[in-house]
């Protein structure tokens, strides 16, 4: 049961803290779809989605992955673990982003829009869509739930 441990914790702890810094490093380009899908619905606050919905999720992912593989603070990482995960797949159900998404950024980058935090247009991303990132936020939930289940149990 220990090895099952370390293994659920490595992998979803790096996990998370991988998708975390990309939120970081501008390679992400969900939050920024989200703010021209809810700008283009009309929606108020849409503009807060990015920078600061994506930097707030990247900061959580970060913080529960390096908690979730820490030990001592394993339980308390495997629970905050869930949270992002579980934002995206009902992000992905809602009409703010989609099962279906954009698979990047458009040749070349928005580097103006990114620069500026938005607004963006459909322009500003990639006309290859796929529902990649809806899948992988699935999966990736249903192995933080059992890895919250298997670091609860003593």
């Amino acid at each position: 049961m220990t090895i099952l441990k370390w293994v659920l914790a490595l992998a979803v702890g790096g996990f998370l803290i991988m998708f975390g810094v990309m939120k970081f490093t501008g390679g992400a380009h969900i939050f920024q779809f989200i703010e021209f899908k809810a700008g283009s619905a009309g929606l108020p606050l849409a503009e807060l989605a990015y920078p600061l919905g994506n930097y707030a999720t990247g900061l959580l992912e970060i913080v529960a992955g390096a908690l979730l593989i820490l030990p001592m603070t394993r339980r308390l990482g495997a629970t905050l673990a869930v949270l992002p995960l579980a934002g995206a797949v009902i992000f992905h159900l809602s009409p703010f982003l989609g099962v279906t998404t954009p698979d990047g950024f458009a040749d070349p980058i928005p580097a103006a829009a990114l620069a500026a935090g938005g607004p963006f247009t459909r322009a500003d991303f990639s006309t290859g869509e796929s529902n990649m990132l809806f899948t992988i936020a699935v999966v990736m939930l249903v192995v933080a739930i059992v890895n919250l289940v298997v670091q609860r149990r003593d």
